[in-house]
């Protein structure tokens, strides 16, 4: 009977060791999950300068504002801004290299975001997504909105970064590329406030 028992403690605790490594925690932890892309933007980061992250594209559009990297609290992130920059209209993109959607099924992208002084929804951030880029038609490429994905207001605290939520991109197939695009104006004191990006993040839910 001694023996039983020492069989079955044995059992038990062989039992929920291999239930700690369940795979409900690579559900509960995105880490854990195939990753196709990731960006922090702190390879190389520099402290306000403009952001020459490796593959990525920075472009302005309308003005001459580019995103910069910023770095708080050894925390790089991208950061765009129309403050001072003496322009009526900005438009800043802050476009990523390609993904490929094929190798994989079921993937979702997530991120974080954050704003600073931003008092009107003119202001805004837009984020998009593109299978057509091809690094020159940036106003001709069909470019979709990430649908679903949660983004500051003018309500949300500054410099307070939340999560965008897992967006879908599972009916996409070939490459995509990913756009943060930012409007604003350096002359308007309404539509010159700021927006940060960082942790982002391709990954596949399975």
């Amino acid at each position: 009977m001694k023996k039983n028992k020492i069989i079955s403690i044995l059992g038990l605790v062989a039992l929920l060791s291999f239930s700690a490594c369940s795979p409900e925690d690579d559900i509960r932890n995105p880490n854990l999950r195939p990753v196709l892309f990731s960006e922090d933007f702190a390879a190389g980061a520099v402290d306000n300068v403009v952001l020459t992250t490796a593959g990525w594209e920075n472009i302005a559009e309308v003005g001459m504002a580019k995103w910069k990297t910023q770095v708080y609290s050894g925390n790089a992130y991208a950061e765009f801004t129309s403050f001072q920059s003496g322009d009526a209209i900005n438009i800043g993109w802050l476009i990523s290299p390609k993904i490929n959607m094929d190798a994989t099924e079921n993937e979702v992208l997530q991120f974080q975001a954050s704003q600073s002084f931003v008092s009107s929804s003119a202001n805004s951030l837009e984020v998009l997504i593109a299978t057509d880029y091809d690094g020159t038609n940036l106003t001709t490429a069909n470019w979709q909105p990430a649908t679903g994905a949660v983004l500051p207001t003018s309500t949300s605290p500054f410099f307070a970064f939340i999560k965008s939520g897992e967006v879908d991109l599972s009916s996409y197939t070939g490459s995509i590329t990913i756009a943060f695009k930012v409007k604003g104006s350096g002359t308007n004191t309404a539509l010159d406030g700021s927006y940060q990006i960082d942790d982002i993040k391709v990954y596949t839910k399975n």
